[in-house]
């Protein structure tokens, strides 16, 4: 058998065309990048938008949520606040996280999912203007403050017995525990409370008497340089406004 050098030829087999396809697809992504770039830098394309509709979704965190939505809107995006939680490195009532992250690429009309920092461990003091004192030491207690010693102020508006103002005052940031001093209405005459520290108790009766108050709950201590009965402690401080008839409690010294 006689072979035909010219006939039979070793044939090379093809080069596969993945590699280049690989490296077209790069090169095209590269181009597509930096054109939108110069796109946007030239102002054909608005700054954060792609040319297929989507936005690219702004940093929300560390800013208030009046600031967070003008953000949003300048590209169609939405704000929702999802839920506050303490946050040590944002300051109370800015954002400290959202859904999409910053830097992604989202449709016009999505909705930015937002959580709100409380800051660390702080609460703010309610407001109980107008309160029935007794329903203010609950809110207080529901919210984990402590009721500092009570005050009384007159009030031509205010009803006697409910709250005229808080010490610190309404929306005051304070520490879990702190303690909130209320301010009671005394009404529209309040009473001025008298010095009766001192005095033996029939006096201090008289005296607040006089003064168009009550002598309150008595309770007993021992001071060895003062007499049999005598007032060492009043409960509502001297010079307090209060409501006519208020009773006004001592601390007596015993026998």
């Amino acid at each position: 058998m006689v072979y035909d050098e010219e006939a039979y030829q070793y044939q090379t087999p093809p080069k596969s065309p993945i590699p280049a396809a690989i490296l077209t697809s790069i090169i095209t992504s590269v181009v597509v990048f930096f054109g939108l770039r110069i796109l946007e830098d030239r102002g054909v394309i608005p700054r954060g938008k792609t040319a297929d509709g989507a936005v690219e979704v702004p940093s929300l965190v560390g800013v208030r949520p009046d600031q967070a939505r003008e953000l949003l809107a300048g590209r169609g995006l939405l704000l929702t606040l999802s839920s506050e939680q303490e946050d040590s490195k944002y300051a109370s009532g800015t954002i400290s996280s959202q859904v999409p992250l910053p830097g992604s690429q989202a449709p016009r009309g999505t909705s930015v999912q937002a959580v709100m920092s409380r800051g660390t461990g702080q609460l703010q003091v309610p407001n109980l203007v107008g309160l029935k004192g007794e329903e203010a030491l609950k809110q207080l207690a529901n919210l984990g403050l402590t009721p500092g010693p009570q005050k009384a102020a007159p009030s031509p508006t205010v009803p006697a017995g409910n709250v005229v103002a808080t010490e610190p005052v309404a929306g005051s940031p304070v520490a879990t525990k702190a303690a909130v001093t209320l301010v009671l209405s005394s009404g529209a005459g309040g009473k001025p409370v008298p010095k009766i520290v001192g005095m033996r108790v029939q006096r201090a009766r008289k005296v607040l008497e006089e003064a168009g108050l009550t002598l309150g709950k008595i309770k007993y201590g021992y001071d060895e340089d003062r007499g049999s009965n005598v007032v060492l402690r009043q409960e509502v401080a001297e010079g307090s406004q209060v409501a006519p008839g208020t009773p006004v409690d001592v601390l007596v010294n015993e026998d």
